[in-house]
């Protein structure tokens, strides 16, 4: 007769077991979201779209024109409307179905890129003015997108994946802003410049087509149609203004853009005076800075973040702009061309946190206004542009960046020291 097993025998209890371990999950929020897998592809055809259209206006107003100014200025008019209107899209955003809003503007750019690709081809965009039209109907339909396509994110995941999903759409940005250069640049060649705006066309068609079926699980419904589109644009500014970690972390993204983005826009004069080199160099520093930003959302969306949100924004501030002030100091290619990679991930790293902060915080009802004024840095890079260029004809590209990045650094580490609230924000 068999002996019962003793109590020292039996199995171990449940809560004696190893902890399972950590899974990396740096495409969880496209695996567990159907809605955002939509919006996710989506975004990736919308992106590809903008980053061709980048560079075939450069091309084609250079082809036109033969003014390296036009070329320039046609990309910058874009901003335009986003100065104008980008605050009335979010109000938009917050009173319509965000699902559809960002369809019908997506059809808008449609149409007016097929239009313009067919006045290519037939001959009849003769004038630099018929391409300034363009950039600034297409910047119209682009200042009611942005911000509704970006507020759509929290509306397909729930809050705790917000951070992964905010990590996965930057990834969709930087990764489309080689590829679109790459495709415009193989058209170009190959074919001609209407083939451009057709591909534009049916990536924004691909985009409406993905959100057909695409739901907004996490949207809280709306009732601001009962008030005046005055006073909810008031609203959304005095929620801004009234809570410091808001305006802070706002004020921190004006920051970023004042000295981060006017940075491609110097590189091909930077390496030319500063580095004595040519194209080349300039591309070889463009793409080490799209790979820190597709590094860094790989590390976001896979592990999260090295520490609190609040305190990796200032950090990445900081870091960033002393890449700038070291790019004005440096004379070395061995230095400025791998230097852009830590520019990559810093950006990234605080575009995603500081997004990742104001998303949570904010709630649904006002997040199309907020995300618009965050969203408002876009139409000041111009401007910003505008200023470090002034400065740099009377001492130089390079000298003008050192005096933006120092001032920079030290505007960043009063910020470290004297923002406790934003240090402690997770």
């Amino acid at each position: 007769m068999r002996a019962e097993p003793s109590q020292s025998q039996e199995t171990p209890p449940a809560s004696a077991a190893p902890p399972p371990r950590r899974r990396v999950r740096t495409f969880s929020s496209l695996q567990k979201h159907v809605n955002y897998r939509y919006l996710w592809t989506g975004n990736l055809f919308a992106n590809c779209a903008q980053w061709l259209q980048f560079i075939t206006i450069g091309w084609l107003a250079l082809d036109i024109s033969g003014s390296v100014l036009h070329s320039i200025l046609t990309v910058a008019v874009r901003a335009l409307p986003v100065l104008l209107l980008g605050p009335w899209g979010g109000v938009l955003a917050d009173r319509l179905d965000r699902r559809k809003l960002v369809m019908s503007g997506q059809l808008v750019m449609l149409t007016t890129a097929l239009v313009f690709g067919f006045m290519v081809a037939d001959g009849q965009v003769d004038t630099i003015w018929h391409v300034y039209g363009y950039m600034l109907v297409s910047g119209t339909a682009f200042a009611f997108v942005q911000p509704t396509r970006q507020a759509l994110v929290a509306n397909t995941v729930p809050k705790e994946d917000l951070g992964n999903a905010l990590a996965l759409n930057a990834m969709a940005v930087t990764s489309m802003r080689l590829t679109g250069a790459a495709i415009s640049g193989v058209l170009i060649e190959t074919l001609d410049f209407q083939w451009n705006f057709f591909v534009e066309s049916g990536l924004y068609g691909g985009m409406i087509l993905l959100l057909v079926p695409m739901r907004t699980p996490h949207r809280e419904e709306s009732e601001r149609r009962r008030s005046s589109p005055m006073a909810d644009l008031k609203e959304g500014l005095r929620y801004i203004v009234g809570r410091s970690d808001m305006l802070r972390l706002m004020l921190m993204n004006f920051v970023r853009t004042g000295i981060f983005m006017p940075l491609l826009l110097f590189l091909p004069a930077y390496t030319e005076e500063a580095l004595g080199r040519g194209a080349g160099v300039s591309t070889a520093m463009i793409v080490t800075m799209g790979a820190g930003g597709l590094t860094a959302t790989v590390m976001i969306s896979s592990f999260g973040f090295f520490t609190k949100k609040g305190l990796v924004t200032l950090i990445t501030l900081i870091s960033g702009s002393s890449v700038v002030l070291t790019l004005g100091l440096s004379q070395w290619v061995w230095l400025s061309v791998p230097i852009m990679l830590l520019m990559g991930l810093s950006q990234t790293h605080f575009i995603v946190a500081n997004q990742t902060l104001i998303q949570t915080l904010v709630p649904d009802n006002l997040r199309g206004r907020v995300t618009s004024v965050w969203h408002y840095e876009q139409g000041l890079i111009p401007l910003f542009a505008a200023l470090t260029g002034g400065v740099g004809v009377v001492v130089g590209i390079d000298t003008a960046m050192a005096i933006g990045g120092a001032i920079a650094v030290a505007v960043c580490l009063m910020f470290l020291v004297r923002f406790s609230d934003i240090r402690g924000l997770d």
